[in-house]
């Protein structure tokens, strides 16, 4: 095998990347050198550059292992499977608010196997991804979650109870999940110390760890009937129905998409739609429904509509015109009134 110079150390550890990846059960610290052409002190280092690289490496034995759920084989996209994931790397961008070097990898590697006409957008989605700042604890604990997720391995995070305490929870990842609610990505799993399925917000997480004990995914959960109940990624109580009335020209806006699952069209009075959901409690359906402002009526359960209405007088007694704060110039009407964002998808 060819040797490397003292200047090519970038494209060595490259080399040692390949060779590891290719070699499942790993290859021992002496084989490693004599493959690249250095000694095996040299060799050492350059593994440990492939660790702080994030690239997940460990000793199995005598043999240096790179951990197997780690690469994806690379495949060949048709023009509207491109399109498909420019679109997806699209609603990516608008789901995150922070630089993340994994995802902006990801998707450089994408683009040099989609077509030219579908390549240029999805580098300059990565540029503008790249351009905001970075949060390394946001992307140790992404990662960490993603690999035991993948290896089946149980996970010791840091997290904030209802007593704003942090704490260590033992926890079997299930599923990652984003949202659009809030720019944040949640990982939904079983939380030993419980017993049941909870949904964790990744932001919230200020370490993990993976440990040594596994699980198994029980193979009837199914994450989309899981979240199906959800308004969006929170179990936050019983299946609530809620019943909404919508005026026009909201009502047509309404009429377009299908927000949930559950959801229920008939027609209202005077050109208005009623809308009926069961949602597995109603704070994520809240800020929702005021983003359509005077455009909906909730007409049941009635603490939903007491809440809405309560907000409602909040909102305007702060912002009404005897408020002693110093008046704002008035925004420019949006080119849709009553066009709030969407839910997060609940399909994985």
């Amino acid at each position: 095998m060819g040797s490397f110079e003292k200047g090519d150390r970038g494209a060595r550890i490259l080399k040692i990347q390949t060779l590891l990846q290719g070699n499942p059960r790993g290859l021992t610290l002496g084989e490693i050198a004599r493959r690249t052409g250095v000694n095996p002190r040299t060799t050492y280092r350059d593994i440990r550059a492939l660790e702080a690289m994030n690239v997940p490496v460990f000793e199995d034995g005598a043999r240096i292992v790179v951990d197997p759920n780690y690469f994806v084989a690379p495949v060949k996209f048709t023009l509207p499977e491109a399109m498909a994931l420019l679109m997806g790397v699209r609603l990516m961008h608008r789901a995150t608010d922070e630089a993340n070097p994994d995802v902006a990898d990801a998707f450089t590697k994408l683009a040099a196997v989609l077509p030219p006409a579908v390549a240029p957008y999805v580098h300059a989605t990565v540029r503008q991804m790249e351009a905001r700042p970075p949060n390394p604890t946001y992307r140790q604990v992404l990662q960490t979650i993603a690999l035991s997720w993948a290896g089946n391995r149980v996970v010791r995070i840091w997290y904030p109870g209802g007593d704003q305490q942090v704490k260590p929870r033992l926890i079997e990842p299930y599923f990652l999940e984003p949202s659009l609610i809030g720019h944040s990505s949640y990982v939904v799993a079983r939380d030993r110390g419980i017993g049941q399925m909870r949904t964790f917000k990744l932001e919230r997480i200020s370490r993990a760890e993976q440990t040594g004990d596994g699980y198994e995914i029980p193979g009837e959960f199914d994450v989309n009937q899981y979240l199906a109940g959800a308004w969006g990624i929170f179990h936050s109580g019983e299946p609530t129905v809620v019943s909404l009335r919508f005026y026009p020209p909201a009502a047509a806006r309404v009429s377009e998409s299908i927000w949930h699952p559950s959801q229920q069209l008939r027609p209202g009075p005077n050109g208005a739609v009623d809308m009926t959901v069961t949602v597995t409690g109603t704070i994520e359906i809240t800020p929702w429904i005021l983003g359509w402002g005077e455009a909906v009526e909730v007409m049941a359960p009635v603490e939903l509509r007491a809440n809405i209405a309560a907000i409602g007088e909040k909102m305007a007694d702060r912002n009404g015109a005897g408020s002693d704060r110093p008046r704002l110039r008035p925004a420019a009407p949006s080119r849709t009134p009553g066009k709030p964002s969407r839910p997060s998808a609940r399909r994985a």
